[in-house]
């Protein structure tokens, strides 16, 4: 059994939303979206009025909001739940069947199987567990052992690693 205190801070909390934000919009978006609107310029500035720019102008304002909402939410969350806690400070426990985390609002212990894939960037992982959930894990408390039975454990649960 592995276990370590994860300590946490309001910076940390707000890199991690931001990491998960930038990496889940995804290439498509960040080059389609602008391309959508600058055809929609060209197209409105050369005096196209057509039922077609008001479909375009449909997928420029959903292609900009959606990801702004999705900002918005995952941040709002976050940091309601991290100004919640009475001590920024969590409990990582591994064993061979499950983990759990633990903090001042409660645990929870889900199987290794439960992690879909394991998003690696500087001084945090993000756990995610569906496309719109994660946990967010300092490095700084977990050992270089404790990072490697982590990692072992959600490949072989059929995660995927990308640390």
């Amino acid at each position: 059994m592995h276990s370590a205190t994860l300590k946490y801070d309001e910076r940390l909390v707000n890199r991690a939303v931001r990491s998960y934000w930038r990496r889940s919009l995804g290439l498509s978006v960040l080059v389609g979206v602008p391309l959508i609107c600058i055809f929609l310029a060209i197209q409105v500035a050369s005096g196209d009025r057509s039922w077609y720019m008001g479909l375009l102008a449909g997928a420029a304002i959903l292609g900009v909001g959606m990801p702004i909402l999705v900002y918005w939410v995952h941040y709002r969350n976050s940091m309601a739940k991290f100004r919640d806690m009475k001590q920024p400070v969590a409990t990582f426990v591994a064993d061979e069947e499950s983990f759990t985390l633990a903090s001042d609002h409660g645990s929870s212990t889900l199987k290794w199987e439960a992690i879909k894939e394991i998003w690696g960037f500087q001084g945090f992982w993000l756990l995610l567990f569906s496309k719109a959930h994660f946990a967010t894990i300092p490095l700084e408390g977990l050992s270089e052992e404790m990072r490697a039975y982590i990692l072992e454990k959600v490949k072989r649960g059929g995660g995927r690693v990308a640390v």
